[in-house]
């Protein structure tokens, strides 16, 4: 029920809703000013303002219609500020927003190619730290977990969007974008029809395989990469958060039991095939493309590369490749394979040894450092949340 104080903390609110769409609407405005000094055409300039307008005008709807949220639970008195990690989710809204402008026409050239990855790298980063601050500042609302989640859906269609707008992906991964909100709607159908919706277990394989694809997107966006490299990445990373959705579809309609003992024995058994003796084959198998992919170069090196690249790319793939086989921070070093095959395949083109070391290296940020690893502080990292104590986390996991 609405008080007194209430009331009084929503016209705060409504205030600063005022300050965020202000502060943004300036910042789209002053991108436009100088795209519009020579960088795009005065017609793809306007395009792109009004593009990033209706975005960011969309974000405003959202946080406006979900002020009276802004509490850390439903029966709790309204907070009167929004706080710090709620002012850096409309940080990163307004940059999904500016990446908005650049749909619907093709690659603008020159470093106007960079930025959207650019913006969307920063978004990423954002997104960790706004949680982080949450936390910290013991400011954790309702209002907060609606922008932090809508925000992101809306991010990752744009990013999406771009990609499969500059060819780095194919045309049907929008409808990845797309699964959420049809997930939603499945559920009220089901609602409507009278149909119940069983609830979904919590899952850190879920929330790792959503971070993993924001970074991919992240990734794919950069000019330098081209299919088919990015088709293959994009099939990994697409491929296990679809999965995921299938299987929280079937939860909610009754056709999986996560509690049922012959769904929890095959799922413990696949989750030790994938997790487990998934990665430590491929970890053994990693130091052998890489030294294959190493003496190919070595063969090429006069006619192909640059004499100052050939020394890094040694190094590099030596260093990734025993890192990745020893499991000393496999992601990491997973990261350094794709590096090294991404660099091959700009400089020498495709061949079966760089898709081999990509998609070797995809799979193992993927899934992770598997059994008889030597060091995995990325996995705490991965499934602790930001600002949470260590007892908290566990708790949660």
């Amino acid at each position: 029920m609405s008080t007194a104080n209430d009331s009084h903390a929503l016209a705060r609110l409504y205030k600063q809703w005022w300050i965020a769409a202000g502060g943004g609407g300036l910042v789209v405005a002053a991108v436009y000013f100088g795209l519009g000094q020579g960088s795009l055409t005065p017609n793809r300039a306007l395009q792109w303002l009004l593009l990033a307008a209706l975005c960011l005008a969309v974000e405003l709807l959202v946080l406006r219609r979900n002020l009276h949220k802004n509490r850390p639970a439903l029966d709790a008195p309204l907070r009167p500020t929004l706080g710090w990690a709620n002012a850096l989710t409309l940080t990163r809204g307004t940059a999904y927003a500016l990446m908005a402008g650049f749909l619907l026409a093709p690659r603008p050239g020159g470093f106007l190619d960079w930025l959207p990855a650019i913006l969307y790298i920063s978004a990423i980063i954002a997104d960790y730290c706004d949680g982080y601050l949450a936390r910290i500042t013991n400011h954790t609302t309702t209002l907060g977990e609606i922008l932090d989640i809508e925000f992101d859906g809306l991010g990752m269609f744009v990013a999406m969007a771009l990609a499969v707008q500059y060819g780095q992906l194919p045309g049907f991964v929008l409808l990845l974008a797309a699964s959420r909100p049809l997930f939603l709607w499945g559920m009220k159908l089901r609602e409507r029809w009278g149909l119940p919706n069983h609830p979904m277990t919590p899952s850190d394989e879920r929330r790792i395989a959503a971070g993993l694809l924001m970074g991919f997107m992240g990734i794919v966006l950069w000019p330098v990469f081209q299919p088919p490299a990015t088709y293959i990445a994009g099939a990994v990373f697409c491929g296990a958060v679809a999965l995921s959705f299938v299987r929280d579809w079937l939860v909610v309609i009754g056709w999986l039991v996560p509690d049922h003992p012959a769904y929890m024995r095959w799922h413990t058994r696949l989750k030790t095939l994938l997790f487990d003796y998934l990665p430590l084959g491929l970890r053994l198998v990693s130091l052998s493309v890489v030294a294959l992919l190493l003496w190919n170069i070595t063969r090429t090196a006069d006619s192909a590369l640059p004499s100052a690249l050939l020394p890094l790319l040694l190094g590099l793939g030596l260093l990734a490749g025993i890192a990745a086989l020893l499991g000393l921070i496999t992601r990491l070093a997973a990261i350094g394979l794709v590096v090294l095959a991404c660099a091959d395949l700009i400089v020498r083109g495709e061949s079966l040894q760089v898709l081999a070391l990509l998609a070797v290296g995809v799979l193992l940020i993927a899934l992770g450092n598997g059994r008889a690893a030597l060091w995995t502080p990325d996995e705490r990292l991965l499934r602790r949340r930001a600002g949470l104590r260590a007892a908290s986390a566990e708790a949660t996991d």
